[in-house]
């Protein structure tokens, strides 16, 4: 009798494994295929200090601050556009001559500014971008914030 009574087993089994393996190898392959075929990427950001240096040489995109007007009101991003994300569906018509240009979005942590991104691309804006960190990360980067409110804002 064999020491291993269960060794025809194991290399059975083994054999399986090794085929289970390449089948998902050969999945995985495909996968990544598609996947690089279709142009996924990660989503786009623009960081607080890139947006800054935007702002110092005049060719900034166009800022919503999609936060309540009480919020804009004790601090936004120097010459942000107040549209609470729930209004931005009355405020396309406004906003249609950016449709081809970039368009940043910021809330206070980004649950609204990833609704408003969606609402955005779906009405055919080509460019929206989130802020990376939202108002908290440009507070804690220590960038400037004006409490000024725009005369003609929406």
């Amino acid at each position: 009798m064999s020491p291993f009574p269960f060794r025809p087993w194991y290399r059975h089994h083994r054999r399986r494994h090794r085929q289970l393996l390449g089948i998902l190898s050969g999945l995985a392959l495909v996968v990544i295929l598609v996947v690089g075929q279709v142009g996924w990427s990660a989503p786009e950001t623009i960081s607080a200090p890139a947006l800054m240096a935007r702002l110092n040489t005049n060719t900034a995109p166009l800022i919503l601050d999609v936060r309540s007007p009480s919020e804009y009101a004790a601090g936004h991003i120097p010459g942000a556009l107040n549209i609470p994300y729930r209004e931005i569906p009355d405020q396309l018509a406004t906003l249609s001559e950016f449709l081809a240009d970039e368009v940043v979005v910021y809330c206070e942590v980004g649950v609204r500014a990833g609704v408003a991104e969606i609402m955005l691309e779906q009405a055919g804006f080509q460019q929206v971008v989130p802020l990376e960190g939202d108002m908290r990360g440009w507070r804690e980067a220590g960038l400037p914030i004006s409490t000024e409110i725009p005369e003609n804002t929406p």
